[in-house]
């Protein structure tokens, strides 16, 4: 998993102009950069409206900020094993979204992954090549706890049981946003928390919002876009964050299967109704490779669209495979369009 800083591969492409009817609030949040656009005419409700974004990503922050020593999951992390740790109820619910998305990818996106996130000096920026007997040590920590969703309260069964939701943090605030904006009567409007986005309704003049995808191998590029109404979104990739050891460099997104930085894909983009899933299941789906992606999503998750970008083989090009809902929804932009080869899972 990764830290509550990582942002995921993603960007908006705005294609409205600015009026009295749209309004707009820049964030600096989570150490990484957000935005809130909203299509009303009512511009002191959409005042209320930002307040209330900016308090969502506040309260999340502080509660699953793993950066901050007094945050609700570093205190956590710390509290000995066979105690009961009382939870808040949005702890509990992010939680219990992320074990079953845990337990549906068959233990892809673990949130118990912050030991081997540590071994491998992601919170560092500094890495070194674990030993085969270090990263067993520290898996033989992950998934050891107890979640009483009735009372709230978890119980780890391993004092180096630690978490981090870097992997649908993100997403569960942008989620928690929608509702507050939706509970204010708002239906168009669009959150965006580096690059976790919930895309309600439309701008004005637009029948859905284009979102553009970043080009995995040219990380200030955008390769494709897509276009979004009612949908969240989120990209997954290793190329925005890494340690480079002994001249390689590691992606920060554990595969909790080996204890080592996923390998397979090149990015991993979720689209669905819910932004805290598509936040977490792009990571899951980064996780599996490109095989074990399609299965989850045909198996599991068959509402969800999703685009993978898949490296080439012998200096073939790199593949973007897509869902079929994405059909006549998802381009590849004209300088791009020779570099990448196209498939839908039709």
């Amino acid at each position: 998993m990764g830290r509550l800083v990582t942002a995921v591969m993603l960007t908006s492409l705005m294609a409205c102009t600015p009026g009295e009817k749209e309004h707009r609030r820049d964030y600096a949040v989570m150490g990484t950069e957000a935005a809130c656009r909203i299509i009303s005419d009512d511009r002191d409700l959409a005042g209320e409206a930002f307040d209330q974004v900016a308090a969502v990503f506040d309260s999340v922050n502080t509660l699953m900020s793993t950066w901050s020593a007094d945050s609700e999951i570093s205190r956590l992390n710390r509290a000995p094993a066979d105690s009961a740790f009382t939870l808040s109820p949005w702890m509990v619910d992010c939680l219990h979204l992320s074990i079953r998305l845990n337990d549906r990818s068959a233990g892809a996106f673990d949130v118990t992954a912050e030991p081997l996130m540590r071994l491998w000096g992601f919170y560092r920026r500094e890495g070194r090549l674990p030993s085969p007997m270090e990263i067993a040590g520290a898996r033989k920590s992950m998934g050891r706890f107890y979640l009483d969703d009735a009372w709230g309260k978890l119980t780890k069964q391993a004092d180096a049981t630690a978490f981090d939701l870097g992997g649908i943090a993100k997403g569960f605030a942008v989620k928690k946003c929608e509702a507050a904006l939706r509970e204010l009567g708002f239906t168009n409007a669009l959150v965006d928390l580096g690059g976790n986005m919930a895309c309600m309704g439309a701008p004005l003049g637009k029948e859905a919002w284009s979102v553009g995808i970043k080009d995995p191998l040219r990380k200030d590029q955008i390769f494709a876009k897509v276009e979004l109404r009612d949908e969240s979104v989120a990209t997954s990739g290793s190329y925005e964050r890494f340690v480079e050891i002994d001249g390689r460099r590691y992606g920060h997104i554990m595969n909790p299967a080996t204890g080592r930085p996923a390998e397979g894909l090149l990015s991993a983009t979720a689209i669905c109704k819910d932004a805290a899933l598509a936040d977490g299941l792009s990571t899951a789906l980064f996780v599996l490779g490109p095989a074990g992606a399609k299965e989850l999503l045909n198996d599991a998750y068959p509402d969800v669209d999703a685009v993978l970008v898949i490296p080439g083989e012998d200096g073939e090009k790199p593949t973007v495979w897509i869902t079929p809902g994405l059909k006549g929804r998802f381009e590849l932009l004209p300088d791009y369009i020779d570099s990448y080869l196209l498939e839908d899972g039709c």
